[in-house]
């Protein structure tokens, strides 16, 4: 699966190139992002490269990196490999259910992840100020202080653990996912040719490793790897280059 997302990767950039030979429109931008949610909030510092498509160079396409700070309070991670959550991998974990009896959690009374990453790029530009775009992180490396947790089996038994956070990022599929990634998708006005603000809906995965294979399921497998999937309401600011 990790070659198969490196071949991916390196086709967009590949297409993105050729299209903007043809174009020869390209857009830079950094910007600087603030989420809310749940028992969260995260920062975000961003830059993107992205290429425009098209005679009317509406669509624009492209990379970029992301760092990605998490910090949460009283947060329950459960378990994230997909082969325990539902039971196989691939695509089709998408519609699948998930296996109750293979999910167990850990509470964390404090959790904070850093996420460096290479991001993936879309963007359509509605008008000369109003542009509507989708990143998501695609690969990188994450870090942060080992933290204090309690293991809850679904026996509801638990006992105290310690965990850092998923060194190794990379997007598969859903729950074939590894680490911790962002993503969002946003509206963006511009207040002249070189700022504007954004709003958007963040979606982001955080991941803790336990200092030891803490789960084992109904049927004797062993995990170290518990997800938290958090959401909410994304403010940036943008500026272009």
């Amino acid at each position: 699966m990790f070659k198969k997302s490196l071949i991916i990767i390196c086709g967009i950039c590949f297409i993105t190139n050729v299209n903007a030979q043809k174009s020869n429109g390209v857009e830079n931008s950094a910007s600087f992002t603030a989420a809310f949610g749940s028992s969260f909030f995260s920062t975000a510092l961003g830059y993107e490269h992205l290429w425009k498509l098209g005679k009317k160079q509406k669509w624009a396409i492209g990379g970029g990196a992301r760092f990605t700070s998490y910090f949460g309070s009283n947060q329950y991670y459960t378990t994230a490999p997909a082969q325990l959550t539902s039971g196989k991998t691939g695509p089709g974990v998408l519609f699948s259910d998930d296996i109750i009896e293979n999910i167990d959690s850990v509470l964390f009374k404090k959790s904070q992840v850093n996420a460096l990453n290479l991001s993936i790029n879309f963007a359509y530009a509605i008008s000369k100020k109003i542009t509507v775009g989708f990143n998501i992180d695609a690969i990188g490396f994450s870090f942060g202080a080992q933290q204090n947790a309690i293991f809850y089996g679904n026996n509801g038994i638990g006992f105290s653990t310690t965990a850092k956070p998923t060194g190794f990022n990379l997007l598969l599929v859903s729950d074939n996912d590894k680490g911790s990634l962002n993503s969002e998708l946003y509206v963006r006005y511009l207040f002249n040719e070189k700022w504007g603000g954004k709003l958007g809906f963040q979606y982001l995965f955080t991941e803790y490793t336990t200092e030891s294979k803490v789960q084992t399921t109904p049927n004797g497998q062993e995990n170290d790897r518990f997800r938290q999937k958090s959401s909410g309401i994304s403010l940036g600011v943008t500026r272009l280059f």
